[in-house]
């Protein structure tokens, strides 16, 4: 993780996800709400990984995308 990128940084950018790093040194994202069947279906996920900060920011991006183009359930 870059030294200007803390795990509470991450978290208060997205803080509808748990954010933690495994002891295989990748970060890791958790929702902190259920998927329904159609969200799942649509592509977004529960849990993400990645290798450094940037690119787990990316991939919580991305599925924020997927998200918004989604009607409300």
């Amino acid at each position: 993780m870059s030294t200007t990128t803390t795990f509470e940084d991450l978290q208060a950018a997205f803080p509808r996800w748990t954010i933690w790093r495994s002891s295989a040194d990748r970060l890791w994202a958790t929702r902190n709400q259920r998927l329904t069947d159609a969200q799942l279906s649509h592509g977004l996920s529960h849990t993400i990984d990645a290798d450094d900060a940037d690119q787990l920011v990316a991939r919580l991006r991305d599925q924020e995308e997927l998200a918004a183009g989604l009607s409300p359930q």
